[in-house]
């Protein structure tokens, strides 16, 4: 049996809308794509498909027509929504074969285990583009009006702003964007996140392209201590603060605060972390930072689909979006093809998905404070949020919201203590606020003088 011939001989005969929604032009061989767009063309007139009858009157190709007819008076025993799968099946193998086959004519050395592996995830991840493999709709009568007590502890508030997020909370499925023009507080913001996620007792994912994994956690490490992050990347603190450091690096093995009391009475740092690495990362809870200037999409599926089932993964944070690729390749410079950009950021709404974990990523934005070379990127994005650094000397952070998909659009401003970079939790007055308020304040005393005279 032809499945292509099959599947449109049922979609036709049972009037399977449900299951024609789903069916892909590129699904079929292309001897067929003819019928399919007259299928389709009929569809988005009349909202609903043809008859075999009527189908031969708006075909118009000879060729067509016959093949219609051989359609028509095929005997099928098996349902549409069989067939289409068995469709999706046969075309995911064609398709992973043919790319097997063009990777294998082009590699002529071998480099490295890694980058073949990685090659072919990325021939895996272009394939799953194109297959629409996205589970089939719930029933009316499965969906429930309330979530689960277990999946609302999951929504999580930013961190940022105490009074914010009284209010406003992002589910675990939910793709969150802040954009800000080079040196604005992208990873300050991203650092922030992670560490607030990290002390409700969840773990946060952390990829980072430009900084390496030390420097993030340094800043992260300052952020949860409150100490100055100059001390902590030069070394240079009290032993008040040696402790600190100390207990909180030690939270994040498996038996490290025991360990920690060994430390204590030698204070020997150096020691303390080579006793503390022979013990597992701690399962419960954990800041994961990895580090790729070249990563890609693919790496980043891996790399969650080895971490996420054995953690309570709370936000993945991708720093940043403009600077990852989606394939691994020499020449493709991501950052300047708004189309690529584009198609990463949906593909960041779909590790949400995916993974039922708080996606966070920054973007880059230009003078104006628009997505630089692709606005379409907010398009995927369930919130998004622009950012406003103010000087040190305001201690001010203010995160413009652009977009927000379930909530009111609104934002925020907060504290920035800018020696440990801690942002919030308190709301603080921008320097145009502060401003007003000091013209009113003099105003006032102007009004009172007056009355007094």
């Amino acid at each position: 049996m032809n499945i292509a011939s099959a599947l449109l001989k049922q979609l036709v005969h049972q009037q399977d809308l449900d299951t024609w929604a789903q069916l892909k032009d590129v699904y079929l061989p292309s001897e067929y794509r003819g019928i399919y767009n007259v299928l389709d063309k009929h569809v988005d007139t009349y909202q609903t498909l043809p008859t075999f009858e009527e189908l031969q009157y708006e075909v118009r190709d000879k060729n067509l027509t016959e093949k219609l007819t051989a359609i028509e008076l095929m005997e099928v025993d098996v349902d549409a929504d069989m067939l289409l799968d068995y469709l999706k099946n046969e075309f995911t193998q064609t398709e992973i074969l043919d790319e097997l086959d063009k990777y294998i004519e082009k590699t002529v050395t071998i480099a490295s285990a890694e980058e073949n592996i990685e090659q072919l995830q990325e021939i895996v991840l272009d394939v799953s583009d194109k297959v629409d493999i996205t589970p089939p709709s719930e029933s009316m009568q499965s969906i429930t009006l309330f979530e689960d007590d277990t999946e609302l502890a999951k929504y999580l508030p930013l961190g940022l702003n105490s009074e914010y997020d009284a209010t406003v909370k992002f589910s675990p499925k939910d793709l969150v964007l802040v954009g800000g023009r080079r040196g604005s507080g992208k990873s300050l913001t991203s650092c922030n996140l992670a560490v607030n996620v990290y002390e409700q007792g969840r773990t946060a994912i952390y990829f980072t392209i430009e900084m390496d994994s030390r420097s993030i956690l340094q800043r992260m490490c300052s952020i949860a201590t409150r100490i100055p992050f100059t001390s902590i990347r030069d070394k240079n603190m009290s032993t008040e603060e040696w402790n600190l450091v100390a207990g909180w690096w030690a939270g994040r093995f498996d038996g490290g605060h025991e360990i920690l009391h060994t430390y204590e009475k030698n204070r020997d740092f150096d020691e303390f972390h080579k006793q503390l690495v022979k013990q597992e990362l701690n399962k419960d809870a954990q800041l994961d930072v990895i580090y790729d200037p070249a990563l890609t999409l693919s790496k980043i599926q891996s790399e969650l689909d080895k971490r996420v089932s054995r953690t309570d993964v709370g936000i993945v944070i991708v720093d940043y979006l403009n600077q990852v690729r989606r394939h691994n390749a020499p020449g493709r410079n991501s950052q300047y093809d708004w189309q690529e950009q584009i198609e990463i950021s949906k593909k960041m709404k779909t590790f949400a998905q995916d993974y039922e974990t708080l996606v966070f990523a920054p973007y880059q934005t230009d003078s104006t404070g628009e997505a630089r070379f692709a606005k379409g990127i907010l398009d995927a994005a369930d919130a998004a949020y622009s950012l406003e650094t103010w000087s040190p000397e305001d201690k001010c952070m203010t995160f413009n919201c652009t977009k927000m998909r379930n909530n009111e659009v609104k934002g925020f401003s907060s504290t920035v203590d800018w020696k440990s970079l801690k942002i919030g939790p308190t709301t603080a007055l921008t320097p145009d606020e502060k401003a007003k308020m000091r013209e009113e304040m003099s105003s006032g005393s102007a009004d009172e003088e007056a009355q007094d005279i």
